[in-house]
């Protein structure tokens, strides 16, 4: 099992690049059966030296669509035949089954947005050793985009994250293999997500740090341009930021 700091220690980019093969996504970029447009996403990631692809094959926006685990596979098995290139490959899924058909295919990471509620997925997460993306999601959220009140939204947001890698690790994943992700945009307004990314440095500690806020409504309440925002991310100690392809 490799670890966190042994993947990052060989990227240079501090880019997690996003590709979707959902017609569902909030921004509408999908390149399911789009071979010429797959292409392009994957050279551009090969040309800007980006070492990670985070792989989504269902959108998770706010009233989003569901598909079936068929469709879902449909998908990912689209891209695994066409891709000719070589990175490091996350799946972005809250379906276990279409995780472990990813596992099986050699995705390294497993990010799942919905904060590893699914036993399922804890196993899986247990029985391969893959490095995890924790995605916060407060303990108290019936959705995954359902709005919670927040007092101090960075300390609750740190004590949340806390709580649910000590209760994963008691049930059998390696602190080595967790990196976390304070899910900005995910159940929470534009003001506290925004609070949140200036705010980032507050939530690293001694596991890898990673924020998506790529293309998101709130980023416009920052003061900041997109090349600042980076910036301030990786100067804060953020190990990866989750950041939508271009051609």
């Amino acid at each position: 099992m490799s670890n966190w700091n042994s993947i990052l220690s060989r990227d240079n980019s501090k880019i997690l690049g996003i590709i979707n093969l959902s017609n569902d996504s909030f921004t509408g970029d999908g390149v399911f059966n789009h071979d010429e447009g797959l292409k392009k996403l994957l050279q551009s990631a090969k040309q800007k030296n980006i070492d990670f692809i985070d792989i989504g094959c269902a959108s998770s926006k706010p009233g989003f669509d569901s598909v079936t685990t068929e469709e879902e596979i449909e998908r990912l098995n689209y891209f695994i035949n066409s891709n000719q290139e070589t990175f490091t490959f996350s799946i972005d899924s809250f379906n276990p089954i279409v995780v472990q058909h990813a596992v099986e295919n050699n995705f390294e990471i497993i990010n799942d947005v919905s904060g590893f509620l699914n036993e399922e997925m804890i196993q899986i997460a247990v029985d391969s050793k893959l490095k995890i993306i924790l995605v916060h999601r407060h303990p108290k959220s019936e959705s995954l985009h359902q709005k919670m009140i927040y007092k101090d939204v960075v300390k609750e947001v740190k004590e949340h994250l806390n709580s649910k890698i000590k209760s994963l690790i008691s049930l059998g994943v390696k602190e080595e293999q967790i990196a976390i992700d304070p899910g900005l945009g995910f159940g929470k307004n534009l003001s506290d997500s925004a609070e949140l990314l200036i705010n980032i440095k507050e939530l690293k500690e001694n596991f890898p740090l990673i924020v998506g806020y790529s293309k998101k409504k709130f980023i416009k309440n920052i003061p900041m341009s997109n090349s600042d925002l980076f910036k301030h991310c990786v100067d804060s100690g953020v190990s990866l930021v989750r950041m939508h392809l271009t051609n």
